[in-house]
């Protein structure tokens, strides 16, 4: 491009094609097939032959086998039939103790905010058997 005419370029279309004929040229430049390197790969780290042992392999405790089944009782069916779509027995049973008032709301979040199918005639019997095996009272 004549050095002459390039001077009446605005700054900012100045910059757009030194830009774009860079940007061109790294392209032609990565298309271009180096040649197959023969450097070879030197892993980062091995493997030892024998590996570390647990140190607490001689620990006493054992953790439970299974899941927690939900006591039997008044409220227990639906507890199992719409509670456990979303939750375990486990994570209701570790859920904090909470009062009357606190079981049902939280049964009418779930109900309300989070879709959970329980139905209205059921929700009393499901409050009474959180309160009865989680609750305050």
């Amino acid at each position: 491009m004549n050095p002459t005419l390039f001077r009446f370029v605005p700054p900012r279309a100045r910059v757009l094609s030194v830009l774009l004929a860079s940007g061109l040229a790294g392209m032609f430049l990565w298309a271009a097939d180096p040649a197959p390197s023969t450097a070879t790969v030197t892993p980062v780290a091995t493997v030892p032959e024998k590996p570390k042992l647990n140190p607490h392999r001689d620990d006493l405790w054992v953790l439970p086998v299974g899941e927690p089944v939900p006591p039997e009782g008044e409220g227990a069916e639906p507890l199992r039939r719409h509670c456990a779509l979303c939750h375990s027995f486990d994570y209701i049973a570790t859920q904090p103790r909470l009062s009357r008032a606190g079981w049902g709301a939280s049964v009418e979040k779930m109900r309300s905010k989070y879709g959970a199918p329980i139905p209205t005639n059921q929700v009393p019997a499901l409050v009474e058997y959180l309160v009865k095996n989680h609750g305050k009272e």
